[in-house]
């Protein structure tokens, strides 16, 4: 059985302008799963493009973690594999070394019931994550393997989504931040401990959102932990990897990101020493900078396309230096479908609670293409294509669209043909492929 998050929400939380977009995919996922959207069936597909190279100076092999062609996919309830006819129809037409290569597909929420969501006051029976055989990010997981990796080993890296959103209205991770290090840890283990025990998953996507690690706070010891478990490295077991993180389809262990904006590495600050040591210590994570949403507008303000240029070549040329600065790895999210800021159609509802804005030049949307093609030219004016520590680009993003709790619809969703006809020959792949 689905989880009620599963069921409601399996959706990007809320950091900074996130909301809309969490509103979009949740209603989504309830319209999907009412039978708006057919299912796509499964069938052959052929192998991923090979990886870029791994740091040295971690002492770890090559493609660890690996350099990838990825997007988020948020399947409906009870539907898992809605999105495999879409991987094959974008791979075809790529060219060499443009394949999807990796999917992020929605695992699960963590949930929190600490008493009055005090972090301070939880105890390990209120920290929840439903990442288990019979829920639906378990067969999400399941429907992408059967179609691709199964009779094609190797041609698609499994990644499901950890979700959580820790704001202080509607936060259902709420407390988070203010967990004690070793309960932190230990939520960190069972997640460890669920995702391993797949042996089908390659990483984790974390998008705990707003991401914050300006602290040596619940974040930071949660996913210190992870990492450690995912490297097989859990010193409390004599046997150190009491997860089986490490076996013999995943060598090195599992791997995992986090999903922010530059700011969170910026130079000399708290933040960006702790990203450096939750991404190095045991060498298996990667930041993922996104290109959109770049706007501190209310949501649903346009973020026009003369707008946004410049601010993702900022972004973009930002994430960059300061990762290199950091010996950390790192790659960009991509706009292909609609955000809260950037898209072609905004719709308000008479009883919605945010509306649309049009840009300074009164424009009301522009074609997605126009954004698509504005990240991946800055993306490759910084010149990351030619860096090892470029691990590639995920695309935002796999789902259908709605109103949700917001009654305003932005479009287009999910992300359409032209975009991903586009990125299937221009996206800025990492060095090796």
């Amino acid at each position: 059985m689905l989880s009620p998050r599963e069921a409601v929400a399996p959706a990007r939380s809320v950091s900074r302008l996130r909301a809309p977009r969490m509103a979009m995919v949740a209603a989504a996922v309830l319209s999907i799963a009412a039978g708006v959207f057919a299912t796509s069936t499964a069938s052959a597909f052929p192998p991923g493009p090979a990886t870029a190279s791994y740091a040295a100076a971690n002492h770890r092999p090559t493609a660890f973690p690996p350099a990838a062609n990825s997007a988020w996919a948020y399947d409906p309830a009870g539907s898992p594999g809605t999105w495999v006819n879409t991987i094959r129809d974008y791979d075809r037409q790529a060219t060499a070394g443009r394949e999807m290569n990796e999917i992020y597909s929605f695992g699960t929420s963590l949930v929190m019931s600490c008493p009055d969501n005090d972090g301070t006051r939880c105890t390990a029976g209120d920290l929840h994550s439903d990442y288990t055989p019979g829920s639906g990010g378990y067969a999400n997981t399941d429907a992408y393997y059967r179609a691709f990796d199964d009779p094609h080993p190797g041609s698609l890296t499994i990644v499901p989504i950890l979700d959580g959103y820790t704001g202080t209205v509607g936060g259902y991770t709420r407390g988070f931040n203010e967990l004690s290090p070793q309960l932190a840890a230990d939520y960190a283990d069972t997640v460890a401990s669920q995702f391993c025990a797949d042996p089908h998953v390659g990483g984790l996507q974390a998008d705990v959102e707003p991401f914050d690690v300006s602290t040596k706070n619940g974040q930071y010891y949660f996913y210190m932990q992870l990492a450690k478990d995912f490297a097989g490295e859990h010193a409390a077991n004599p046997a150190r990897d009491p997860y089986r993180c490490v076996d013999a389809t995943h060598p090195h262990g599992r791997f995992f990101s986090v999903f922010n904006f530059a700011t969170a590495i910026t130079p000399g600050t708290q933040s960006a020493a702790n990203v450096q040591d939750i991404m190095n210590t045991y060498g298996n994570g990667y930041f993922m900078d996104s290109l959109y949403d770049l706007s501190s507008a209310p949501a649903f303000t346009l973020n026009g396309i003369g707008t946004y240029k410049p601010a993702a070549q900022r972004e973009a040329a930002n994430t960059k230096r300061w990762a290199n600065r950091l010996h950390i790895k790192y790659g960009y999210g991509l706009p292909a479908a609609a955000t809260g800021h950037e898209y072609t159609t905004c719709a308000a509802a008479p009883t919605a609670t945010f509306s649309c804005v049009p840009d300074a030049t009164g424009a009301t949307g522009y074609p997605m293409t126009d954004y698509a093609k504005a990240a991946a030219n800055a993306i490759k004016r910084t010149g990351a294509t030619r860096d090892p520590d470029y691990l590639g680009t995920a695309i935002w993003g796999f789902f259908v669209g709605g109103p949700g709790d917001s009654g305003v619809v932005v479009g287009p969703t999910p992300a359409p043909a032209d975009v991903l006809s586009y990125f299937a020959k221009h996206l800025p792949v990492a060095r090796r492929h």
